[in-house]
């Protein structure tokens, strides 16, 4: 509650455990560094985990990765109930809060924009923006360092999810490494998996 959420560390941010395995599944896979272009969001234990995961997977090749942060990747952001547990926003701010659970019971939480803050469909949305920079990209792999809502938006968004989707699958666990690609030679089917 005393910290900006973009400038939270992790708790090791030199060896946190879950970024070293993801390295590790990162590393499996075999990418050329020189071919590999790495995307993480602009808050810092984003760029912490980037950091290890980079270091662990590629080793002294690992400046060879190119790294690109991008403002579009950060987190939901909820506004003036940033840090706030739904308890204290409902004591704080009865009628915002009420309209809250109305719009959930109504609609789900994708449409909700947060006072301040921002919905679930505006993170979809500015993700949405993100992937058409993938597209852009000359490099062959993309390692993309993100939060668990604007991953699911990113998945949602790049596998043609629907918003029922969105609403029912839960965050990944912090430093999961999901695989996206394709099931066959040229324009076969995405497929994806958890490493």
């Amino acid at each position: 509650k005393r910290v900006p959420d973009h400038v939270i560390p992790l708790a090791r941010p030199h060896d946190d455990p879950a970024a070293i395995l993801a390295g590790d599944a990162v590393a499996s896979l075999g990418l050329d560094p020189g071919e590999t272009l790495s995307w993480c969001s602009t808050y810092l234990r984003c760029q912490q985990t980037e950091g290890i995961v980079l270091a662990r997977a590629f080793g002294d090749r690992a400046r060879e990765v190119q790294s690109r942060p991008s403002f579009l990747l950060r987190e939901q952001e909820f506004g003036d109930w940033d840090s706030l547990t739904p308890d204290e926003v409902a004591d704080a701010d009865p009628a915002r809060y009420a309209r809250l659970r109305r719009m959930e019971d109504n609609y789900g939480r994708f449409y909700f924009r947060y006072p301040g803050g921002e919905s679930r469909a505006d993170v979809a949305q500015r993700v949405t923006i993100f992937i058409n920079k993938i597209f852009r990209s000359p490099a062959r792999h993309h390692v993309v360092f993100l939060h668990g809502v604007s991953q699911r938006a990113f998945r949602m968004s790049w596998l043609h999810l629907s918003v029922d989707w969105f609403e029912e699958e839960p965050n990944s666990p912090n430093a999961s490494v999901l695989l996206l690609r394709r099931d066959g030679p040229g324009r076969g089917r995405w497929r994806e998996r958890y490493l």
